[in-house]
């Protein structure tokens, strides 16, 4: 699957107009550019210290059941590194994702799969088929993959790719819910169909640069007339793409205003928050789940607050009331199974629709997506 020159002069234009606003000097390599080198390029810093955390070299047949090889992967996919003098996570996994397969028992099967796999015993198109079968993610198989060779392979984030092959003119090839390894192959090519593009502006572009170059374009230039495709204009700097995007923004502001979002009427709105904010009850339904969760976890997609922000989110997540809202009245008494411990981001979602869908349907919708 190829993109067309045409396409590529305008994604190029578009991002050197970036680049060049970014690091106020003319792009010239993208090892050369500051706000690549912050922005991306600590996937390098991520990947070398990974390969070394997984230590597959060392491996021996003996190893497979003895729970070594699965601790050095995940001591891979855990990988902290320093990149610009600052620690950087690794965040081409989601961290539900690392911390689902490093708390995992066991399993002699899959350590025999990952052993074949790096010591290249193996076709990898196999391999995939075999982890896919462990009921290994995409993401997580992917990254597996670009750690064992990141001139050949790379990470995926299958939503966000998605995204961007869609705005760049790719409408018919999806990623999401189409774990294979041929779904991974066409993806490969399309990155790969990019690089030997950029590589007629940068000779030294790598697979990796290429992945960050549309992951930027993705990211940062989402509303630029320089990514549409069916347009050709002039490419549009950032001052001018925060102009645009923020009129959108204030539109899904208003959109998704709290109370806007309760047809039902003002009273109920009322009433369905005073439930949600009822200090007390609120204050015994968190320390009855801490009790069993430390990290007080979001019941829909696992997302922890003191996890990802350390300190600051401790104790902090919020409280979604399930009673029916059309049943709510002053005297209606909240019980502790009333209410569900949510993130913000899926306590929206929860509310997005007329009725209610329930926690169990939103976490089927988000896994669903993984």
């Amino acid at each position: 699957m190829t993109i067309s020159i045409e396409i590529l002069e305008q994604l190029f234009d578009s991002f050197v107009a970036l680049i060049q606003n970014a690091d106020k000097q003319p792009f010239t390599h993208f090892s050369s550019s500051q706000f690549i080198d912050n922005q991306e390029n600590y996937k390098y810093s991520v990947y070398h210290e990974a390969i070394k955390n997984l230590g597959s070299k060392l491996w021996k047949e003996g190893d497979i059941g003895t729970g070594k090889i699965k601790k050095n992967v995940s001591s891979a996919i855990q990988t902290k590194a320093i990149h610009n003098h600052r620690n950087v996570d690794n965040n081409l996994l989601y961290w539900r994702e690392k911390d689902n397969f490093s708390k995992s028992s066991n399993n002699k099967a899959l350590e025999r799969i990952l052993f074949d796999f790096y010591k290249y015993k193996v076709d990898d198109s196999l391999s995939f088929q075999l982890l896919a079968e462990q009921k290994l993610t995409y993401q997580f198989i992917a990254y597996l993959f670009f750690v064992k060779d990141s001139q050949k392979y790379l990470p995926i984030s299958q939503r966000k790719f998605d995204e961007i092959f869609e705005e760049i003119g790719i409408k018919d090839f999806k990623t999401s819910n189409n774990i294979s390894w041929e779904n991974y192959n066409t993806f490969l090519s399309i990155i790969k169909n990019v690089q030997s593009y950029l590589k007629t502006k940068d000779s030294n572009c790598t697979l990796l640069d290429a992945h960050s170059f549309l992951w930027i374009l993705g990211n940062q230039m989402k509303t630029a007339q320089g990514i549409n495709t069916q347009e050709t204009s002039e490419p549009t700097s950032l001052p001018s793409q925060v102009i645009q995007s923020k009129e959108n923004i204030e539109s899904v502001i208003l959109e998704e205003d709290d109370e806007l979002s309760f047809p039902e009427g003002k009273e109920i709105y009322r009433l369905h928050k005073s439930k949600e904010r009822n200090t007390e009850l609120i204050k015994t339904v968190k320390l009855n789940r801490l009790q069993k969760d430390k990290d007080l976890s979001c019941e829909v997609c696992n997302f922890s607050f003191s996890k990802q922000y350390g300190e600051l989110g401790e104790g902090f997540i919020e409280a979604h009331h399930l009673f029916p809202i059309s049943q709510l009245t002053e005297e209606t008494e909240t019980k502790i199974s009333d209410i569900a411990l949510v993130c913000s981001n899926c306590h929206r979602m929860l509310h997005r629709k007329r009725p209610w869908i329930t926690v169990e349907e939103l976490k089927n919708i988000y896994n669903s997506k993984l």
